[in-house]
């Protein structure tokens, strides 16, 4: 039998949350110090978990369609890579991103970098 690393595990659960639109269940995939950043300018546009319930729950509201296809994850230690597909964040587009999640000794969530085109 397989054995998933913290960081697959990790990677795996906050797409089901994502998916489900449910933010009680996706903040549980992240530490309470998370940081999130834009890869290519290095701005975090989102730290810690009152800022993310703020930022995502109001996505999980406004976008009643959303979800998110998991193309390729490629697992390193405690850094998830995964390749995605969104629809429905933004009304008529499909999105193309790479989200790299590193995961902490409790296997959480500590910081994720995206990157994505429309």
């Amino acid at each position: 039998m397989k054995k998933f690393s913290l960081a697959e595990q990790a990677a795996s659960l906050q797409l089901v949350a994502y998916n489900a639109r449910d933010i009680e269940l996706f903040l549980q995939c992240y530490s309470d110090d998370i940081e999130c950043l834009d890869l290519k300018t290095g701005e975090i546009f989102c730290s810690g978990h009152t800022e993310m319930r703020a930022i995502y729950g109001a996505m999980f509201h406004r976008c009643p369609d959303l979800h998110c296809t998991l193309v390729k994850r490629i697992i390193c230690g405690d850094i998830a890579i995964d390749e995605e597909y969104v629809i429905g964040q933004i009304p008529g587009k499909n999105t193309h991103a790479t989200a790299i999640y590193q995961v902490n000794d409790a296997g959480l969530i500590m910081k994720a970098w995206f990157v994505r085109v429309e």
